[in-house]
């Protein structure tokens, strides 16, 4: 490519362009981004953009925060230039990106500051031309031919699929925040909180158990803060069935309602490098954020370090924020951010590799991806039903179509005598490698209905079987092991409590191998899409949760590709998923705010679902029959939502939730919203109480007066 500079031609013509279409930029991007290209805000300098066929005209500006150095046309700006040259080639079901090749012709004819206007005139055989001006139509450059070509999302990189980690950053000091009032602490100081005259003053009263705080509720006002220490010493399920129990009772008991239980720990979460957490901790944090996703705003974490000075404490817990933890007196708050790679050992094929759950859905896929890419020749999969499982012998053949000789074994992972046996059977030219613990079960439930079955089902089959593994190959010093966790324990999960808690144990498991100096990952794995996992058993219902919530599913190649990734990075914890890329670009998706720092700026975590009061004074005045019709419509409307469906008159009035795919977790979301967009509270069983659309809409008018 060569460039030369002169006088350029005449100014150009009117603009914007009459009759063209107006190109939505956010939507632009969004499209790029489908494709593999995520572009920071130094390089989304596409402001304003027109559509006339395949001929295309843009405004493009540099980020506030670029300087534009001694660039007679800045290199972002060119870039931004060539996003929008590239919508016409978005039509269609191609998925592939459209980057530059050849250029000819380049002419640069004078300074282009901080904007530029730019046309773009189709060519032949995918090649575009480029003028561009300033703002008062003077040239600035032109292109006389740019070929571009199509790259596709393996080209790429797994598309959509990212490989982060969780990292903690300074929380903005609060500007004139009042100081919470009416504390209370509940059952145990195992923290060691009270004691200093100022947490004296703070505490207002000391309640062994939450039934005593609750009599005591007739003769005073409810605490706006309940601080629980959790005891991270204690038995895993004990710890865990403990904050259960507290967490039922809140719930339970409508005179908590404006109250808010803050959870607090120590050792809950591994803040600084070396740091290492207590299991039994870290899975209350886990349930605990399932907990906040059911419940907004009534339930809060902080971790604190040894010497936690009450300011911190009482800055934290008094805090908007869901999860905080206190280091050296200054409050951090989470963000996920991405992960970065290292010079780190693969898989070794001469060795053999363990796998749990190795012939479910997950752990089919990984041996085919070690016997096909990496040329493991020797594997082991666990499962309880050993040969007898479905499609086992369909599999060993398959793998050995790969070179690779795959045994079959029924053992349960929990069992360490019986792993130890498999261990022991290995030939001693092919020693244990590494284990990959892929095996796992769900149970799920809303926190207010889990039950210490159901918590117990979920911890015997996750971290039951990855201590015996851990303890199976603590002794060998070369042995990696690989946690298949779930991003359940590091966002929660809204139904998975319980599966929360058990993925969180697995990731404190992974910081206390490295901290013994023992190879081991933990990867805390969004939702796959492959057909016999975890996603072919979820509603259309769910599925749109999780999108407004920011994640999608990864597919299979995207998947194995993070897998990769993730074993030539250096944390002990990592989190390969696939982001929504509409919801992180929306001011108004309620994204976790674990994922804020990897979205568009927004100034809050959450929008409101509606105006409270612009809806509430538009009822004023209204005949009973216009009051209860326009309650309906919003009820409709916010049905719609939950249930993924395009717009409320899809949902018939008269028809049960239950028949339209409700359960309790799309009935706790339907009462959160309409509960926005009303600014009354309303309880968390009016659907249940009132089966159909217009049964609800008939009973929140009369509770809106």
């Amino acid at each position: 490519m060569s460039i030369t500079q002169d006088s350029g031609p005449a100014a150009g013509s009117a603009w914007p362009p009459p009759d063209a279409e107006p190109v939505d930029p956010e939507a632009l991007y969004g499209r790029l981004a489908d494709r593999g290209l995520r572009y920071g805000p130094a390089f989304r300098g596409v402001r304003r953009a027109w559509r006339d066929g395949a001929r295309m005209s843009a405004e493009v500006a540099l980020d506030a925060g670029v300087p534009t150095g001694d660039f007679l046309l800045h290199p972002a700006l060119l870039d931004s230039a060539l996003h929008a040259a590239v919508v016409p080639f978005l039509d269609g079901d191609d998925e592939s990106a459209q980057l530059p090749f050849a250029w000819r012709g380049v002419r640069v004819h004078g300074p282009a500051g901080r904007a530029v206007r730019v046309r773009i005139t189709p060519g032949d055989d995918r090649t575009i031309g480029l003028e561009l001006t300033d703002g008062e139509g003077r040239p600035v450059a032109t292109v006389d031919s740019l070929v571009v070509r199509s790259v596709s999302p393996e080209q790429l990189g797994a598309r959509g699929g990212r490989l982060l980690r969780t990292v903690w950053r300074p929380v903005p000091p609060a500007t004139g925040r009042p100081a919470p009032q009416g504390w209370a602490l509940l059952g145990a100081d195992h923290l060691g909180l009270t004691g200093s005259p100022a947490a004296d003053r703070a505490l207002a009263a000391v309640h062994p158990t939450l039934r005593s705080l609750v009599v005591a509720l007739r003769e005073r006002r409810v605490p706006e803060t309940v601080l629980v220490c959790v005891d991270g010493s204690a038995p895993l399920a004990n710890a865990l069935q403990r904050a259960l129990s507290l967490l039922q009772e809140w719930l339970f008991d409508e005179r908590l309602a404006d109250g808010r239980l803050v959870f607090v720990t120590r050792g809950g979460v591994a803040v600084r490098p070396g740091e290492v957490p207590e299991p039994a901790a870290a899975a209350v944090w886990g349930l605990v954020r399932s907990a906040q996703l059911e419940h907004p705003g009534r339930f809060a974490l902080v971790d604190l370090d040894a010497d936690a000075p009450w300011r911190a404490v009482e800055a934290a817990a008094g805090s908007d924020a869901a999860q905080l933890a206190v280091r050296q007196g200054a409050l951090l708050h989470p963000r996920l951010a991405a992960a970065a790679k290292a010079a780190r050992p693969g898989w070794d094929p001469r060795r053999s590799v363990l796998i749990t759950g190795g012939t479910g859905s997950l752990g089919r896929l990984v041996a085919r991806h070690l016997a096909e890419r990496h040329g493991v020749r020797h594997l082991v999969l666990l499962s309880r039903r050993g040969p007898d499982a479905p499609g086992a012998r369909e599999l060993v053949d398959e793998l050995a179509g790969f070179g690779t000789e795959a045994k079959v074994v029924a053992c349960d992972a929990g069992d360490l005598a019986a792993l130890r046996a498999v261990v022991a059977a290995l030939p001693p030219e092919h020693p244990l490698g590494a284990v990959v613990h892929s095996a796992g079960v769900t149970s799920d439930a809303t926190v207010g209905s889990l039950t210490p079955r159901l918590l117990d089902t979920v911890l015997a089959a996750k971290v039951d079987s990855a201590l015996a593994l851990h303890r199976l190959t603590e002794d060998l010093p070369d042995c990696a092991l690989v946690l298949f966790s779930s991003v359940a324990g590091v966002l929660g999960s809204a139904g998975q409590g319980n599966y929360a808690a058990a993925n969180a144990a697995l990731d404190a498991l992974a910081h206390r191998r490295r901290a013994a100096g023992l190879p081991g990952v933990s990867l805390a794995w969004g939702l796959w899409a492959d057909e016999d996992g975890m996603a072919s058993g979820l509603a259309a219902a769910d599925l749109a949760r999780m999108a407004r919530s920011g994640l999608a599913a990864l597919s299979v190649e995207q998947g194995l590709a993070l897998l990769d990734d993730a074993l030539t990075a250096e944390d002990p914890v990592l989190v390969p998923l696939r982001l929504h890329e509409d919801a992180l670009r929306s001011p108004d998706a309620p994204l976790p705010e674990l994922l804020l720092d990897l979205a568009a700026p927004r100034t809050r975590a959450t929008a409101p679902v509606a105006d409270a009061d612009a809806f509430r004074a538009r009822l004023a005045g209204r005949p009973e029959d216009e009051r209860a019709q326009e309650v309906l419509e919003l009820v409709r409307a916010q049905v719609a939502v939950v249930l993924g469906f395009t717009g409320g008159e899809e949902v018939e009035p008269h028809r049960e939730f239950s028949a339209i795919g409700f359960d309790s977790l799309t009935n706790l979301e339907l009462i959160r919203r309409l509960t926005a967009a009303t600014g009354v509270r309303l309880p968390n069983t009016l659907a249940f109480d009132h089966p159909t659309p217009v049964e609800l809409a008939n009973s929140m008018t009369k509770l809106l007066g």
